[in-house]
């Protein structure tokens, strides 16, 4: 690619010399055009958009310094470099202020001037690379906003992942104004969805009512799992927290007879956008201690919720699951030992029972984790997720950092076997198989059914390597089939809807505007 250069000194000979001497074309550079004058080569500066400017320092009509300085008014993305005869420091260090790219000394050496090009290129092109990408993103956040949208706060809640450019960018094409005010997560289990209905219309129905509830107590940002709904409720009055919990239970009440089965979790009110992770660890604590029936300010957890999320080891936790995740087996050892470390002289005064409660979460995350992939026997116990069986057979802390240890090994073993298992066969019969029925009332179970594997490790294997959720998968893939309908076929609008999955046909029009940002009959016009 040849980059534009721009070649301004009040002395023709000096231009001249230029473009002999340095064959500018070798470098990757065309002239785009000279001047002997400052003040022409400002008016023409628009017009021939130049990459780089050569200028010198000492001209009758308007210094070399001065000229760069209106330049960059004009051109702020323009490299500039001066030329002089005189070796003046303060000339320097005034082209540095104006953001000169290079200053060289007449008689130009042919060894600096080629350096000085050679560097220029290098920089340019790093610029147009990155233009392009910030191009290329903006244009991937207009047509996929809601993709992105989601992949971003899912990275960030569930993996503590902060991508810095796309949030910039989100925000911009949004214009939302979650970022650093204090909010609340709720997260709502899809532990059943009605099949009346097509799955992901009653699915985006849900997500549309819960919102709809929300607003009444504040401002909403929502997004998903293939497993849970996420909602964060921002500028909220802290004293309506009671009220947002019992509306959201009564609504969740109320769904049963619709035959849809959900459960809430709710995290403490947090601050900023990189607080999301502990939200979502406020919520986990919450499931499991539900899971276990055990009240955070019952007997068996003495003092208040604040207290417990203060103690918990919950980072070991995680780091935990990260080295059985890695079947890192000395991590693993290492990392218990840590967790399992005396807690300090205060905790027994909150905490009758402080290592049973971390021994329970750590099984409850076992058992869950377990179904995801085929253990050939049972790796943590049913009957250990009571805190009265766990005491009884465990009854010391040894006794229980020895059960973690052997059952946090087994995890390993279990999860590095499944990897042998070739993820990509598995993932490349579950596409196939939706690329087939992405018509059909189709859920992420169906599909884990038809392959013979659980819904957690499809699940998983959807995150780790298409990098998107079963339900953005589908919904996508629906909307481009949707776009060819469209093109290709004299089809009416709902019978379009119904050809890719959705018997809801008004559900889908939303959805077909908020993924393209146009109706589909504005679409079939485009053609």
């Amino acid at each position: 690619m040849m980059y534009r250069i721009l070649l301004l000194d009040d002395e023709e000979i000096v231009i001249r010399g230029i473009q002999k001497v340095f064959r500018l074309q070798e470098y990757g550079f065309e002239v785009a055009g000279t001047f002997q004058n400052p003040l022409k080569a400002l008016e023409s500066l628009q017009e021939l958009n130049p990459d780089l400017i050569i200028t010198d320092v000492k001209m009758p009509q308007m210094d070399g310094l001065e000229f760069a300085r209106e330049a960059k008014k004009v051109l702020p993305d323009a490299e500039i470099v001066i030329l002089s005869g005189h070796d003046d420091f303060s000339y320097a260090q005034a082209a540095v202020k104006i953001g000169v790219s290079d200053y060289l000394l007449k008689p130009i050496k042919k060894d600096d001037f080629i350096s000085m090009l050679c560097r220029m290129r290098e920089k340019i092109e790093q610029k147009q690379t990155h233009i392009t990408h910030y191009n290329q993103l903006q244009e991937l956040v207009k047509n996929s906003y809601m993709e992105l949208k989601n992949r971003f706060f899912l990275a960030l809640t569930e993996d503590d992942e902060y991508d810095e450019a796309l949030h910039g960018m989100l925000k911009k094409h949004e214009q939302y104004e979650f970022s650093d005010e204090p909010f609340m997560l709720i997260i709502i289990g899809t532990d059943r969805i009605p099949t009346s209905g097509d799955y992901m219309s009653e699915l985006g129905k849900l997500t549309q009512e819960l919102e709809t509830t929300l607003i009444d107590f504040g401002k909403v940002e929502d997004f998903w799992s293939d497993e849970n709904l996420y909602f964060i409720l921002y500028d909220l009055n802290p004293q309506l927290q009671e009220e947002v919990m019992d509306t959201v239970y009564a609504l969740i009440e109320a769904k049963k007879s619709e035959g849809f089965l959900l459960t809430a979790a709710f995290s403490q009110i947090r601050n900023g956008i990189r607080e999301l992770f502990h939200a979502r660890n406020d919520c986990i604590r919450q499931i499991f201690l539900k899971g276990a029936n055990i009240d955070a300010d019952s007997e068996a957890n003495p003092g208040n919720s604040r207290e417990l999320n203060l103690t918990i080891p919950y980072t070991g936790i995680e780091n935990l699951f990260h080295a059985i995740s890695l079947n890192d087996r000395s991590g693993i050892d290492e990392i218990i030992q840590q967790i399992y470390e005396n807690p300090g002289s205060n905790t027994h005064i909150l905490y009758r029972d402080y290592f049973s409660s971390i021994t329970f979460l750590i099984l409850l995350r076992i058992y869950q984790m377990q179904n995801k992939y085929e253990a050939a026997d049972e790796i943590a116990k049913q009957e250990l997720l009571d805190l009265k069986n766990l005491r009884k057979e465990y009854p010391t802390v040894d006794d229980q950092k020895k059960l973690v240890s052997e059952t946090s090994v087994k995890l390993a073993d279990v999860i590095a076997g499944q990897k042998v298992a070739a993820p990509s066969k598995i993932i490349q019969t579950a596409l196939g198989y939706i690329n087939e029925h992405f018509g059909d009332n189709i859920s992420l179970q169906d599909v884990a059914d038809n392959i013979s594997i659980s819904k957690n490790y499809l699940c998983d294997l959807f995150k780790k390597e298409i990098g998107v959720t079963f339900i953005n998968y589908v919904t996508n893939l629906r909307i481009e089939k949707a776009k060819e309908y469209l093109a290709n076929t004299d089809m009416k609008m709902y019978e379009v809807s119904y050809a890719v999955g959705y018997n809801d046909y008004a559900y889908f029009s939303q959805i077909f505007k908020k993924h393209t940002g146009i109706t589909l009959s504005a679409y079939r016009k485009t053609l």
